[in-house]
């Protein structure tokens, strides 16, 4: 909400700015990245997903998109007056190509849109240790294509440097595999059962993001 209230405002002072428009092929490569991993890094324990991308601009209103994604949260919880305690291990990673249209405003604002296409890769372990000894353990190994059609909006500060926000929905397949690992200290063995299914995902992603782009 707050970002649509901000870009609602700002569009009130469009034509304040002259209507002669930048030249989009002057420069052809941009490079950016998602500022939320700096903000929730602080300010949230989990953090967000570093996320980085480089633009190719092939004509004066459209560019290829190339990004990366990646995640890892490494925790172990010691709980106190006792000898247990819980390890977590998560990782992502996502390689994505799209195209984007751009539609210029005026000499400050461009509007845009398009299309990535990203494979993905999720791993995930919970670990619970008791004396040293592992009691039980969940592992999940996730591999899936995700399409993700996407409306954005940036503000050229210069003609190098500018600032971008978008929404996303994100249409994904993939294969989960799941195990499960206990210990029977009765008969000093270990328990273990393993399942894979198949999952479709629909998510909408409002314009929470704001990233921050150099053009060269």
């Amino acid at each position: 909400m707050k970002t649509i209230i901000i870009f609602l405002l700002l569009l009130v002072d469009t034509y304040s700015f002259s209507q002669e428009l930048p030249d989009l092929k002057a420069y052809s490569k941009d490079i950016g990245f998602n500022t939320n991993f700096l903000l929730n890094g602080v300010l949230n324990s989990y953090g967000s997903p570093f996320d980085i991308m480089l633009k190719k601009q092939k004509t004066s209103n459209s560019a290829h998109r190339f990004g990366l994604l990646m995640f890892t949260d490494l925790r172990t919880n010691t709980y106190q007056s006792s000898s247990s305690y819980q390890q977590n291990d998560y990782y992502s990673f996502s390689l994505s190509v799209g195209k984007e249209k751009q539609h210029q405003i005026n000499k400050r604002w461009i509007f845009y849109y398009g299309g990535d296409v990203a494979p993905f890769y999720q791993y995930y372990k919970d670990s619970y240790y008791y004396t040293n000894q592992l009691n039980n353990e969940n592992l999940n190994n996730e591999v899936g294509l995700r399409l993700s059609p996407f409306l954005g909006i940036r503000f050229q500060i210069n003609d190098r440097l500018y600032v971008a926000t978008e929404a996303k929905l994100q249409v994904s397949y993939s294969r989960k595999e799941t195990s499960w690992k206990s210990y029977d200290p009765a008969n000093d063995v270990f328990n273990e059962t393993s399942q894979g299914f198949n999952n479709v995902r629909l998510l909408a992603l409002p314009a929470t993001g704001v990233s921050v782009f150099y053009r060269f």
